[in-house]
């Protein structure tokens, strides 16, 4: 009878030994593998998207032209107040009122610039140093966009000037920066 338990006891356990499911973990590591190599490359050329910049540089045996430097509008902003000098090279000087630039002022000068030139989409911002960044902030969002109730042309955009540039500006006709 003992013989017969042990034999109905094996044979129970190798019933369920058998119905155990073996997981085969080469082929998943096989899968991880086609994975990882899958993303880096995807992620490798998704960055590649991402940082290149259309620049036309121009080739080494390429000589500089002689011809004068086209005039770009550009509103310096200084401490004192705003400049705008305009693509005539002729300047405006905004100065600043009592509660600080006169972002308004600048709108409407600019609004009136670009009357005159209404093709005409780009504009640099030249900041002197230490100019908050708030002011930075106002005086891209008063050369962006125009007033309220303002058209110019047929054209329905509410974009004055929204390819902006940023950079240093000159030191100041007195010589201080």
């Amino acid at each position: 009878m003992k013989s017969s338990h042990h034999v109905r006891r094996m044979e129970r356990h190798n019933r369920m030994r058998s119905r155990a499911v073996h997981l085969n973990l080469v082929s998943l590591i096989d899968v991880f593998a086609v994975l990882v190599f899958f993303l880096l490359l995807s992620a490798s050329l998704a960055a590649d998207r991402l940082n290149a910049l259309g620049l036309d540089l121009p080739s080494p045996d390429q000589r500089p032209s002689q011809q004068e430097p086209q005039k770009v509008l550009s509103v310096v902003i200084r401490k004192s107040g705003l400049e705008i000098t305009d693509r005539n090279g002729s300047k405006t000087e905004i100065a600043n009122t009592a509660q600080g630039y006169d972002f308004k002022r600048l709108n409407t000068d600019l609004v009136a610039i670009k009357q005159s030139a209404p093709s005409k989409d780009d504009i640099t911002l030249l900041l002197e140093a230490d100019v908050p960044y708030d002011v930075l902030v106002q005086t891209m969002d008063a050369a962006r966009s125009l007033p309220k109730g303002v058209q110019i042309g047929e054209n329905p955009s509410r974009d004055l000037f929204p390819q902006i540039s940023i950079g240093d500006a000159p030191t100041a006709a007195g010589g201080k920066p």
